[in-house]
C-alpha cells in the first residue's frame, strides 16, 4: 500500500500546487488592474459603479413615485380589512398616490436635466475655445 501512496501523491502535488499558483497569480494581476482603473478614474473625477451610494436621486424619485403609492394602498387595502369600506380611506390614499407620482416624476425630470446639463458642460471644458480669426494677426501687424 506505501509504494502505491506515494507516486499518487507525486502526482497531486503538480495537480495542486500549480492550479493554486496560477490562481492566485491571476487574482494579484486582477487586484493591480482594478488599482489602475480607481486610480484613473479618481483623476478624472468619475466615480466607479461600485462606489456610489444606494442613495441617488434617481432611485429616491423612484422610490417616491413608486414606492409611496403601493404602501398608501397597501395601507389602505388593511385599514378596510380591519374597519370595512369607508370611501375616506381610498379617497385619500388616492390624492396621496397621485401626488406621489406627480413629485416623483418632477424630481427624475429635474434629476435628468441637470445630469444632461453636466455632460454638456463637461462635453465643453476640454473643446477648443471659439475665436476670431482676426483678433491674433501679428504676423500683418509687423508691417
Amino acid at each position: 500500500m506505501s509504494a502505491l501512496v506515494i507516486p499518487i501523491f507525486a502526482l497531486l502535488i503538480p495537480i495542486v500546487v500549480a492550479p493554486t499558483a496560477i490562481y492566485f497569480k491571476f487574482a494579484q494581476r486582477m487586484r493591480e488592474l482594478e488599482h489602475k482603473e480607481r486610480i484613473r478614474a479618481l483623476e478624472l473625477g468619475r466615480t466607479l459603479p461600485g462606489d456610489e451610494p444606494w442613495s441617488t436621486p434617481a432611485r429616491i424619485s423612484l422610490s417616491i413615485g413608486a414606492g409611496v403609492p403601493v404602501g398608501v394602498f397597501a395601507l389602505a387595502w388593511l385599514a378596510t380589512q380591519s374597519v370595512g369600506y369607508r370611501e375616506s380611506i381610498w379617497m385619500s390614499a388616492m390624492t396621496v398616490g397621485i401626488t406621489s407620482v406627480i413629485c416623483g416624476s418632477i424630481l427624475s425630470a429635474k434629476h435628468f436635466n441637470l445630469n444632461a446639463e453636466t455632460e454638456r458642460l463637461a462635453a465643453n471644458q476640454y473643446a477648443k475655445p471659439q475665436m476670431d480669426a482676426d483678433a491674433f494677426d501679428v504676423v500683418g501687424s509687423r508691417g
